[in-house]
């Protein structure tokens, strides 16, 4: 029986493999250079959605077509550091190429896979932990303007029907009944049923790691620089000794990787949210607003409104650009919402070329695994990436084709 496994990196997929497999009775130890729950991580600043019907992945086949009028709008979800795009094309021809049907249509079959029973999943994560009075469930709703704007979405509804994931529909009256402060902008919504959000993020994690190292478990603040078949090397210049490795680094995966000869197709999706505190308003359930483009989540200790994608890199900083977006989008939805205080933040999505994270063993190295690319569905998929892990490090059949998220499809 393996004995000591290390976990590099302490988000949401890294704390659910190093916990899990100490519930095996492993000496697990996760090693990072921020806390776990820490503001730097991907995992802090998320929508906290456990949307288990979100399978339809950016590069759809419409992203041709609407492509040209995000880039070039003056107000706009998406937006490029033109500085940076000569870098970004080698991962985005493959991005956009990856967006014709069929392949789109295998994308959102795999995706299903890892979302479906995510809830469960988050709720066999947190037991036994203060984690799991932070998991909430009920309706998602995704906001639209009005009829024809639903329709021209009807197609990726459908889709997520025939997956198993049914809606209703609600017009203004119904939702206005609900919501009585949601702006006129809005009158028509699909309202999608067991679904579930955090309601703090941060916290969330912090949760899981506590109880994770009241348990046996350790932590170490350190960063991994190299990885050997049986130990890793750090920053510090510390040698640690392990059976297996595990790899949980978000975007910053393909550096680390690149050190051991595997190459994977990652990028960074910036994402942002606005988090307001106090406000004197609060609705009772997560809305996907069409056409911002981002979430709005009812979470512990006020309103999060978070989305977007940037594309500029780790190392720049953030966009005034996009921060003006989200404030003229809560405008948009809210207009009479007020607050005390406001949390402006910007992350890292790790996006792999084809939508679909890497998880699995290393087919170089016997020892090392990998399990990091949530792209947008980091937080729902995380435990569900951790038990896959688990799984193959003690040694137990998954229930799961692991071939499409294999690191050397790239």
């Amino acid at each position: 029986m393996t004995k000591k496994i290390v976990v590099i990196g302490a988000g949401i997929s890294g704390i659910s493999c190093a916990e899990f497999l100490r519930r095996e009775g492993l000496d697990v130890t996760i090693i990072d250079p921020v806390s776990p729950g820490d503001p730097k991580q991907t995992s802090y600043g998320n929508a906290g959605l456990l949307a288990v019907s979100s399978i339809i992945p950016v590069n759809s086949p419409d992203l041709w077509y609407d492509l040209p009028a995000y880039i070039f709008k003056k107000n706009s979800p998406l937006s490029i550091r033109w500085q940076y795009f000569l870098k970004l094309m080698p991962w985005l021809i493959p991005f956009l190429m990856n967006s014709s049907q069929n392949k789109f249509l295998k994308t959102v079959n795999f995706l299903h896979e890892l979302t479906h029973d995510s809830v469960d999943q988050h709720f066999l994560l947190a037991q036994g932990s203060k984690a799991k009075n932070l998991i909430k469930t009920g309706d998602l709703a995704f906001l639209f303007k009005n009829e024809n704007e639903f329709k021209n979405n009807l197609y990726q509804m459908k889709l997520r029907e025939k997956h198993g994931f049914s809606y209703r529909i609600a017009n203004r009256s119904e939702l206005i009944e609900k919501d009585p402060q949601l702006s006129s902008n809005y009158n028509y919504a699909s309202i999608f049923s067991n679904q579930g959000w955090i309601s703090s993020p941060g916290k969330y994690i912090r949760e899981i790691s506590n109880h994770f190292s009241l348990n046996g478990g350790k932590i170490i603040k350190d960063e991994v620089v190299d990885i050997h078949d049986s130990f890793v090397m750090t920053k510090k210049g510390i040698k640690f000794y392990f059976d297996k490795t595990i790899v949980c680094t978000g975007v910053w995966s393909k550096k680390i990787l690149k050190k051991i000869n595997h190459y994977v197709n990652l990028e960074s999706e910036r994402g942002y949210h606005l988090f307001l505190k106090n406000v004197n308003y609060m609705p009772s359930i997560p809305y996907i607003v069409n056409d911002q483009k981002f979430a709005v989540t009812p979470m512990e200790d006020g309103l999060r409104f978070a989305g977007t994608t940037e594309f500029g890199g780790i190392d720049a900083p953030a966009s005034e650009k996009m921060i003006k977006y989200l404030r003229n989008g809560i405008k948009k939805i809210y207009p009479t919402l007020k607050w005390d205080k406001e949390e402006f933040w910007m992350g890292h999505r790790p996006t792999l070329s084809d939508s679909l994270p890497v998880i699995g063993k290393s087919e170089l190295m016997n020892n090392v695994y990998f399990g990091f690319g949530g792209q947008h569905v980091g937080i729902t998929i995380g435990p569900k990436i951790g038990r896959i892990i688990s799984d193959l490090v003690v040694g137990r059949k998954t229930n799961i084709l692991l071939s499409p998220y294999n690191h050397n499809r790239f």
